[in-house]
């Protein structure tokens, strides 16, 4: 194997892995959409969130593309401070 060639077993996993979290983002947004609270939808938002950050580690780990995982961390401190933001909100009683 070349240098930056990436292991054909490496792509089936990423395949599936890939597979699995699509299957997972469409039962969190029928959570977001079905959900009878404010709170199970935040936590739906917050599970997708967490699903495209794994989505991006794999995509990343397939490609080479460390890159990703700089996005995919950046997108989870924004996704924390907002969980945290919707938490308070909530826990104040402005939504209900």
């Amino acid at each position: 194997m070349m240098a930056g060639e990436v292991h054909p077993w490496l792509v089936w996993g990423a395949w599936g892995a890939g597979g699995l979290l699509a299957s997972g983002m469409v039962l969190t947004f029928l959570r977001i959409a079905l959900g009878p609270t404010l709170a199970d939808r935040v936590v739906a938002v917050d599970v997708l969130a967490t699903m495209i950050i794994g989505a991006l580690a794999v995509v990343a780990l397939a490609t080479g593309t460390p890159l990703l995982l700089d996005i995919a961390l950046a997108i989870a401190l924004i996704v924390f401070l907002g969980t945290v933001a919707m938490a308070m909100t909530i826990e104040r009683g402005i939504f209900k």
